[in-house]
């Protein structure tokens, strides 16, 4: 498969037309029901949730109600929504909808005759006025033939598959273009290719890799940045990050040879993978480079590596010394070691935080249950002692029974006080040792509390 262009809106998405519909019963209800539930994080949290129900609901039927008892202040409310009114809340949405479609369209240089079909993928697909709207600018039905909700989630796990080591899976070549322009700059001035391109164009197929030579005498710096600030976002920045090659030291004194492999990765991350110290005895170096002033790229293959032609061959390759010079990264917007720190620390007092909820929901658990069941088998005993004094009384009043002996009452009443009498001595539950006796039987009926 190969990816010819990409279109998107980072900031639009289905949670987008949840919050058209929470605005507009935020609305209502504070007309309607005098209150207003942007003061209140829980009822705004339940009236979001509600909204999306309403949203599926509105997909395959043209009315949705909306009932939440309690929502706020003890406040009942209800109310429901016609899909003429939603879609005319989220027309704003569905505009801007049509721009990466169109965006991706025309990159891709093809003209509608020429698309085979369009496939909807995501549960926000299923809106029918996005359908609409979609099926009217490609001029065609639109296809269902996968799970909306979950291709996505299968095809990133295949891909996982793919570049884990342990599964094996059937060989799929995907060939993805990466959507944006990447430039390089170096001390001297940008770095461009012999036909005046950036180094990685817009729709470039990666993982590709440009080997550059150039000249220099010491360490010097590279700097990566998005070429085009209109295919970002405004408030992502343009510098991608800087790289600082070497020291090194020539030995002729003179400008060396420097072959540095910039990388864009499988993961569409711009890298250097490697820089190296080229000497040739042999070789000129008084001469000029092979390229222009402001083009410092050797010659590469098709893929982007360097063409083996191009270099020594033979008992000259023996003559030319290779040193790895080091390559030093700074990665623009990336977290300090404070900041990462502190990230790892909050995200462990979140975690601690999450197992203590947890934890305590499963003893408040457990304390219920042991209480249903110790009330159980107390009324069990009471029920039973009850059931045998009222037997006993009836057959000697009937005079088929001896008279009650008190010792055989006492025995009855011990029993059934041995069984309660923790109640009145402790204000926590037995463990499960205290409870199973001081020999450590274990019953199956037995429970035990933290």
């Amino acid at each position: 498969m190969r990816v010819l262009s990409h279109g998107s809106d980072r900031n639009l998405g289905g949670r987008d037309f949840d919050e058209v519909l929470f605005n507009y019963f935020a609305v209502e209800f504070k007309e309607k029901y005098s209150i207003d539930v942007y003061t209140n994080t829980k009822a705004c949290v339940r009236l979001r949730a509600s909204c999306e129900k309403v949203k599926k609901v509105l997909s395959a039927n043209a009315e949705a109600p909306l009932n939440i008892e309690c929502l706020m202040e003890e406040k009942d409310v209800k109310s429901f929504i016609k899909r003429e009114e939603f879609e005319q809340l989220s027309s704003g949405l569905l505009e801007r909808l049509i721009v990466p479609c169109q965006k991706a369209l025309a990159d891709s240089g093809l003209s509608l005759d020429q698309i085979h079909s369009v496939e909807l993928v995501g549960s926000g697909s299923r809106i029918p006025a996005i359908s609409k709207m979609l099926s009217s600018l490609f001029k065609r039905e639109l296809g269902r033939t996968v799970n909306a909700s979950e291709c996505v989630a299968r095809g990133c796990a295949l891909q996982c598959a793919m570049l884990s080591p342990i599964f094996r899976v059937r060989d799929y070549e995907v060939q993805d273009s990466f959507p944006f322009s990447i430039g390089f700059s170096s001390d001297k001035g940008p770095i461009n290719t012999p036909s005046n391109e950036m180094l990685f164009p817009k729709g470039q197929v990666f993982p590709s890799v440009k080997v550059l030579t150039l000249r220099r005498e010491n360490t010097f710096h590279l700097e990566a940045f998005y070429a085009d600030h209109n295919e970002i976002s405004p408030d992502s920045p343009i510098q991608i990050g800087s790289f600082t090659i070497g020291p090194f030291q020539s030995s002729h004194g003179q400008a060396a040879r420097v072959k540095v492999r910039v990388q864009l990765n499988l993961h569409g991350i711009v890298t250097i993978d490697s820089a190296s110290l080229i000497e040739d005895p042999k070789e000129n170096t008084t001469s000029e480079e092979t390229v222009s002033e402001n083009n410092h790229q050797s010659p590469a293959t098709k893929d982007g590596t360097s063409d083996p032609s191009s270099g020594p061959t033979g008992n000259d390759h023996k003559a030319i010394k290779r040193m790895k010079i080091s390559v030093v990264e700074n990665v623009s917007g990336a977290l300090t070691k404070d900041e990462l720190l502190e990230a790892k620390q909050r995200e462990y007092s979140l975690v601690q935080q999450d197992l203590k909820m947890e934890s305590t929901k499963d003893k408040k658990n457990a304390l219920e249950s042991f209480v249903y069941e110790m009330r159980d088998k107390v009324l069990d005993e009471c029920k039973k002692v009850e059931r045998w004094l009222h037997e006993r009384t009836t057959e000697q009043e009937s005079h088929n029974h001896p008279e009650l002996q008190s010792g055989e009452i006492r025995r009855k009443a011990d029993a059934l006080n041995a069984t309660c009498k923790y109640i009145g001595k402790s204000n926590s539950p037995p463990t499960k040792s205290e409870h199973n006796g001081s020999h450590g039987r274990r019953n199956s009926d037995d429970m035990e509390l933290d």
